[in-house]
């Protein structure tokens, strides 16, 4: 069937905004993914070079992705990808306990309902493999199932449950190593106690779920402590550095303080 909301169907070429949002979804998923990792400076051009990104959808997304806490302006320097550091995890837990509660009270339509259940029964399907690809698809069904329990929230939840899950998206790729892999704990719980408008029922299962990324985190750590506390100990370095490096450009040769009266 001929679709006209393709957009393969328009005689036009992709404008601005088609280009901003492929920029955006690239490098979102590249902040994400750890691509860029946590920490990292990067300039424009950089990025433009190893992604094939215009500057102007370059721009746009870098400004959507600091609005966000993805990324911050380095000021004549470019762009960094925010460090993740023990207290900012500790942070993202803490905030998913609370903001998830609300999509403890959504209603689903019926399309919506028989949408989470297929995908549901696929993450039942996917629980028992352990191929790479079983898992991201996994991962992908779980984010999809939030989505639209999200979708049935109000602007603001919706928008700061999002932006969470992407946070805890990034921490996970940040501390995951090959003995170590998140997998998400099954939503059947939770879409039953939706379905019943169980809403103690229905928190329990959120709580499960946050529970569960904390253990992963906790066991992460253990298993490679260096991979936050290496964050702090480099720029606790780097300011010992500059420190030095300030107080020895207003000392003299002999350490005495350099005369700022010409002779």
């Amino acid at each position: 069937m001929y679709d006209r909301s393709s957009p393969f169907t328009s005689p036009q070429p992709p404008g601005p905004t088609a280009k901003s949002a492929v920029a955006l979804q690239v490098l979102r998923h590249a902040v994400l993914t750890c691509e860029l990792a946590p920490g990292a400076a990067f300039s424009e051009v950089e990025v433009e070079t190893r992604y094939r990104l215009g500057r102007a959808g370059v721009r746009a997304a870098l400004q959507v992705l600091v609005a966000e806490g993805l990324v911050a302006p380095l000021p004549r320097q470019g762009w960094q990808a925010k460090p993740i550091t023990g207290a900012f995890i500790g942070d993202v837990i803490t905030a998913r306990r609370q903001a998830e509660a609300a999509i403890t009270y959504v209603e689903l339509t019926a399309s919506e309902r028989e949408r989470v259940q297929t995908l549901v029964t696929l993450a039942a399907a996917l629980a028992g493999r352990q191929d790479p690809q079983a898992l991201v698809t996994a991962r992908v069904t779980d984010r999809q199932i939030l989505d639209i329990l999200a979708a049935r929230t109000n602007w603001f939840q919706r928008k700061w449950l999002r932006e969470l899950w992407d946070h805890s998206q990034r921490v996970v790729s940040f501390l995951e190593s090959g003995e170590v892999q998140y997998r998400p704990l099954s939503r059947e719980g939770l879409f039953e106690a939706l379905a019943a408008s169980d809403h103690a029922g229905a928190t329990a299962e959120i709580l499960r779920e946050v529970d569960h990324l904390e253990t992963f985190v906790s066991c992460a750590l253990l298993r490679h402590p260096d991979a936050v506390l290496g964050q702090s100990q480099k720029r606790s370095a780097r300011r010992s550095r500059v420190q030095k490096l300030t107080s020895s450009a207003g000392k003299g040769s002999r350490g005495e303080p350099r005369s700022t009266v010409k002779s």
